[in-house]
C-alpha cells in the first residue's frame, strides 16, 4: 500500500510517498523527482515495483505537498544536504538513490559529497555537468519574458500543457490528462513558480561546482536509464558522464523520452528488479563489458551500450 506522510525537519515540512516497509533483507528505494515534478510522477513507477519493497518518493522543497519558503536554499548542494538529512530523520541508511532530471543531479552531488553512504545510484536521464543544451531555455525562463511565462504557464488549457508534456515524451510514448496532472497541480500550488526561478538562477554554478566535485571519479556503483528520444538531456551527452562514474552501466530506451518512469514504468522496473537482485547479491559489486539480461530482453525497446568496467 502506498501512503502519504509528513515530516518536520528544522521547522520545515516535508511530504513524501512510501510503500512497503523497510527490511534487512533489501535496501530501501529513494526516489528523486525532476525540475517540475514532484513525487506523484513517481506513482507509475511504484505501482509497477514489488510490493515488498521498501520506497520512498520525496517531494522536495518547493514541490508536490512539501512546504514553500524564502528562507529555503533552493542550490543543489543544499538540496542534496537536506535530502541526507531526510534519510537521517527517517533512520534509512545506504539506500539506492534514484534520481530523475534534476533529482538525478542532487543524486550525483549526494554520491559526490557522501562517497560511503550510498548503497547504488540510478540516475534516470540526469541533468548533469556535461551538456548544454538547456542553457537557452534557462536563459529565457531568467529573462524578464521568461519570468512572465512561467507564472502563467500553470494555468494555460490543460489541451496546451498537454502538448509541452508531450515534446518531453519519446515516439513510443503517449501523454494523457491523468499524467499531466501531477505537474499541473504541481505547477498551480502558490510558490512553486517562484521557487523554481530561484533554483534556475543558481543553476550554472550548481553544476560548475557539481563538475569540480566530480573531477574525483565516483566509484558508486551507478545504473544509468535513458531515453534514446530525449530531447532535454542528449544520451549523447552520457559518455562523459561514464567517465567520472567508475561503476556504471548504461541502459538506452528505443523511442523513450526524458521521462522514462513514466513512458515506460513496467521496462524501468524491470530494470531496478534486476539490479537489486544483483545489488543483494554482493557487498561489492564489480561489473564488466558483458551483455546482461536486461539488455538483451525486449529487443525492440531496450538498446544496450558500452558498460564502463573498472
Amino acid at each position: 500500500m502506498m501512503e502519504r506522510r509528513y515530516l518536520s525537519i528544522d521547522g520545515l515540512r516535508w511530504s513524501f510517498l512510501e510503500k512497503g516497509t523497510a527490511s534487512h533483507e533489501s535496501p530501501t528505494l529513494v526516489l528523486l523527482h525532476g525540475l517540475m515534478g514532484c513525487a506523484q510522477t513517481f506513482v507509475p513507477l511504484m505501482e509497477s515495483l514489488d510490493n515488498d519493497l521498501h520506497i520512498v518518493a520525496l517531494d522536495l522543497p518547493g514541490a508536490g505537498e512539501s512546504e514553500r519558503r524564502d528562507d529555503v536554499d533552493p542550490r543543489l548542494l543544499n538540496t542534496a544536504e537536506q535530502v541526507a538529512g531526510v534519510l537521517r530523520a527517517l533512520g534509512i541508511e545506504h539506500p539506492i538513490v534514484i534520481g530523475h532530471s534534476h533529482g538525478g543531479a542532487v543524486a550525483l552531488s549526494m554520491a559526490a559529497r557522501y562517497r560511503d553512504s550510498l548503497r547504488s545510484l540510478v540516475l534516470i536521464a540526469p541533468a548533469h555537468p556535461y551538456f548544454d543544451e538547456g542553457d537557452p531555455l534557462i536563459r529565457f525562463y531568467l529573462s524578464l519574458p521568461g519570468r512572465l511565462f512561467a507564472y502563467s504557464l500553470p494555468w494555460y488549457p490543460e489541451w496546451l500543457q498537454l502538448m509541452g508534456l508531450r515534446r518531453m515524451a519519446g515516439r513510443a510514448s503517449w501523454d494523457t490528462p491523468k499524467q499531466l496532472r501531477p505537474y499541473r497541480d504541481n505547477l498551480r500550488t502558490p510558490g512553486t513558480i517562484h521557487h523554481l526561478l530561484r533554483l534556475l538562477q543558481s543553476w550554472k554554478k550548481d553544476f560548475t561546482g557539481l563538475h569540480k566535485a566530480l573531477k574525483k571519479p565516483v566509484a558508486t556503483p551507478s545504473l544509468i536509464v535513458w531515453g534514446d528520444y530525449d530531447r532535454a538531456v542528449p544520451v549523447q551527452s552520457a559518455a562523459k558522464l561514464q567517465e567520472r562514474l567508475t561503476r556504471s552501466e548504461l541502459i538506452v530506451l528505443r523511442g523513450i523520452g526524458h521521462r522514462p518512469a513514466e513512458e515506460a514504468p513496467a521496462a524501468v522496473a524491470y530494470l531496478l528488479h534486476e539490479w537489486i537482485q544483483r545489488d543483494t547479491a554482493t557487498e561489492s559489486i564489480r561489473y564488466s563489458p558483458k551483455l546482461s539480461a536486461s539488455q538483451s530482453l525486449s529487443a525492440a525497446l531496450i538498446a544496450s551500450s558500452l558498460e564502463a568496467g573498472d
